[in-house]
């Protein structure tokens, strides 16, 4: 398989930012009136509440309406807040996007699905990567006509291929999955170990000896599609060029695959022997704390986690020099695009004002922002000079990585993702073998239409 070198430097955790986006529900209330020439439009003042003079026109502001999992503690919170309040300075008394902040993730996707059904989706979507372009494709527009080759050629080709569909581009590509796992070096060494695994056998050996050692070896979830637990069961899965294909496969019908049925038997292995017992039921929070707690050696996820690090609320002071990074056994990596910002507002004046916010969000100058201060790789080939050194870790493992990889939540169908979450404790503990795992998730994959 062919290596892919990337050129992107992902950055260090900027200063914190301030809000400036209008919050909570689209009332109207901010809409302003502005003189913009000599016709009048009176006939608007009673639905606005105001009278307008005559030689003036009054010109609503166009709200956008966007829920946003972009909060709180969210790592990208601060970026956005930044990115809001500026697009509503720059175009005051024209757009302004109006937020409904929906902390978790997860919470954000179901959401959307209720939206869905209602037909009340907001005008733009961003659901962080989780692919709903096949279950939403209807209510979505399609972006070709509003994208000229000037914004085209700021996209790479794989962004571009993953969020269209038949020829139809219905997301804006902005980020990029590179992901391998982070491993306590402490640890490590007070069970012997030098390394990171170079193969699975290995790998499963050095499990045993941080279990002798009375150190859990990883961290591990199920709740949230078990975003964890299927990292390393991807990579587990994609450890010869047959589970490579299959995991670069868009919309997968049959998981009976030997690669794939051999990896959910090491999952089951890991649930068994070399986890937490909050894993079954847990989600990412929990075992993100318990590898920041330092209560377990290894811990699947991306760069973004890298800020945490350096936290001292989230973990004990010099935390982060205890950090190694590594590529999964046999040289895998995650190293592909994501689905991005979608459009879903209904009136051609709606969708040009969110199209532009989207032209904003993803302009040169957001992208290199969202690197400093997120550590999250840009869809853009973008630099910059201020570094997490784990971060940069991260990018050579994927320099030289020998399989590489999409997320799963952006290739399989949404109802797929959905299952294993529900599959996954059964899987755990004992009660479906592999196969029968396996056999879940492809009937479920079956109930979509072709």
């Amino acid at each position: 398989m062919k290596k892919r070198t990337l050129a992107v430097i992902v950055a260090a955790l900027g200063s914190a930012m301030l809000a400036g986006c209008g919050q909570g529900s689209s009332s109207g209330e901010s809409a302003q009136s502005t003189a913009q020439g000599a016709e009048s439009v009176a006939g608007q003042a009673e639905e606005q509440g105001a009278e307008t003079k005559a030689g003036e026109e009054s010109a609503e502001v166009i709200q956008i309406d966007y829920p946003t999992f972009m909060c709180g503690t969210a790592s990208v919170a601060g970026w956005f807040q930044e990115r809001c309040q500026a697009f509503n300075e720059q175009y005051a008394g024209k757009y302004e996007i109006v937020v409904e902040e929906i902390p978790n993730t997860q919470d954000y996707v179901d959401k959307m699905k209720v939206l869905y059904s209602s037909d009340s989706l907001p005008d733009v979507v961003n659901t962080g990567g989780y692919n709903i372009i096949d279950m939403m494709q209807d209510k979505l527009v399609d972006l070709t006509p509003y994208v000229d080759e000037e914004w085209r050629s700021t996209m790479s080709d794989i962004g571009i291929a993953v969020n269209s569909r038949d020829g139809k581009l219905y997301g804006i590509p902005s980020t990029r999955q590179l992901v391998g796992y982070f491993y306590n070096k402490d640890l490590f060494a007070q069970a012997g170990i030098e390394a990171p695994a170079e193969t699975w056998d290995e790998f499963f050996q050095q499990c045993e000896a941080l279990k002798q050692a009375g150190i859990v070896p990883m961290s591990m979830d199920t709740a949230d599609s078990g975003w964890c637990t299927s990292l390393f069961l991807g990579a587990m899965t994609a450890s010869n060029e047959a589970g490579e294909e299959f995991m670069n496969t868009l919309q997968p019908r049959d998981y009976h695959v030997p690669e794939f049925i051999d990896a959910a038997a090491k999952i089951q292995r890991l649930f068994k022997e070399y986890t937490t017992p909050d894993s079954i039921g847990g989600d990412y929070a929990a075992a993100a704390n318990n590898f920041q707690n330092e209560l377990t050696a290894m811990i699947a996820n991306g760069p973004w986690m890298v800020q945490n690090f350096y936290d001292t609320t989230k973990c004990e002071e010099g935390f982060y020099e205890k950090v190694g990074t590594a590529m999964y056994p046999e040289g895998t990596m995650y190293n592909a695009a994501q689905t991005g910002w979608h459009v879903a507002a209904k009136t051609p004046e709606k969708i040009e004002a969110a199209v532009e916010m989207i032209k904003f969000m993803t302009s040169e100058e957001s992208q290199k922002l969202y690197l400093e201060v997120t550590g999250n790789i840009c869809d853009r080939n973008l630099t910059s000079d201020k570094v997490y050194p784990l971060v940069n870790e991260v990018i050579e493992n994927a320099a030289v990585s020998t399989y590489n990889i999409n997320d799963y939540q952006s290739l399989w169908y949404a109802n797929v993702v959905d299952e294993v979450s529900v599959q996954y404790p059964l899987l755990a503990q004992g009660e479906m073998t592999p196969e029968e795992f396996a056999a879940a998730l492809t009937a479920a994959a079956e109930k979509n239409e072709e």
